[in-house]
């Protein structure tokens, strides 16, 4: 994801009211993983076996009853996995106080590459992204990843070291956060925010999806409509915004969507996919599902690019934690 460096999104004062930098923000990382041995993932996919894998060992650091569920944990309002992977409306909270499920505040953004084998002396490279102040517990999924380097991932446990992390920015600078050998874990400067979007295309827009999406419409699945996709996005944003930044959006919500509705579609090639995931934890079997392919969007993007061009990091859809709903924007037509 890059941006030009010679503007910022000129972000509506209707639109966004209180947001800016200091609102909604996010820290990515990137990790680069060295296999030890033999690891074998999915061709496709890849981020269901690393965000079960790290779940796991996160689990495994910090749970201290062992509970099969977080739901009747006394200990979840000071844990950290709890914090998490099993969010809660806060007490007190003003809005949103009806959502079952809160998003969690993390999103890993897996390997596209198709290979499934990585040897010695290879390089094994994924993003995580932390949004507002789960950034707090950044060294508990420093240690999980690094613990489970020692117990190994994918098909015969194949074991790694982390080679470095580094935190990325708006355009695509990195900064060093932790390498091999160096006992030192850097606080990272660098964050992401609304604000930090490059000026919106004049009319047209490509979006490549990269990971299955799949979003809901009034309770039904829907083909990512610019209407759909962009309710979806304006819900997610909102969400962790509140819980994760302390600062909801101030929007007309109805004529967001409405105004989104009037993005023209003339050009859609998707098609769907399907992969199952079984979860040791619950004893389940999932079935991650979606679309992949391409789709251009045209009509007035200004209002809406803030939201489109953050998504690419926060991810939309069903099992964004696991890498789903990811997408890359190509600005067209300019």
């Amino acid at each position: 994801m890059t941006r030009k460096r010679d503007g910022r999104s000129p972000l509506r004062r209707h639109e966004l009211g209180a947001m800016s930098t200091s609102g909604f923000h996010l820290t990515c990382f990137r990790f680069t993983l060295a296999p030890r041995e033999e690891i074998r993932l999915p061709r496709m996919n890849k981020g269901i076996t690393l965000r079960g894998a790290f779940g796991s060992s996160f689990r495994s650091l910090v749970c201290v009853h062992g509970m099969a569920s977080c739901d009747e944990c006394q200990m979840h309002p000071t844990c950290p996995y709890g914090f998490i992977f099993s969010p809660r409306v806060p007490e007190g909270a003003e809005r949103l106080r009806l959502n079952r499920d809160i998003p969690r505040p993390f999103v890993i953004k897996p390997p596209l590459e198709e290979r499934q084998v990585f040897e010695p002396g290879d390089h094994l490279c994924f993003d995580l992204v932390i949004v507002g102040k789960a950034v707090q517990f950044f060294p508990y999924f420093l240690v999980s990843f690094r613990n489970l380097g020692e117990r190994g991932i994918g098909v015969g446990r194949g074991r790694f070291d982390i080679s470095k992390v580094e935190a990325l920015d708006a355009n695509g600078d990195l900064e060093a956060v932790m390498a091999k050998g160096d006992p030192m874990v850097r606080v990272p400067e660098k964050t992401i925010g609304l604000a930090d979007a490059p000026p919106p295309p004049t009319e047209r827009v490509r979006v490549d999806f990269l990971t299955p999406i799949l979003l809901k419409k009034e309770d039904q699945w829907a083909r990512p409509s610019f209407g759909v996709l962009m309710r979806r996005l304006r819900d997610r944003i909102q969400a962790l915004s509140y819980f994760y930044c302390g600062e909801a959006l101030a929007m007309d919500f109805r004529s967001f969507g409405e105004r989104a509705d009037k993005v023209r579609t003339p050009y859609e090639d998707l098609h769907w996919i399907e992969e199952n995931r079984y979860s040791k934890h619950r004893d389940l079997k999932h079935t991650l599902k979606g679309w992949v392919g391409t789709v251009t969007y045209e009509g007035d993007m200004e209002d809406f690019w803030p939201f489109l061009w953050m998504g690419q990091y926060v991810h939309v859809g069903k099992a964004a934690v696991f890498g789903q709903g990811w997408y890359r924007v190509v600005p067209e037509g300019e």
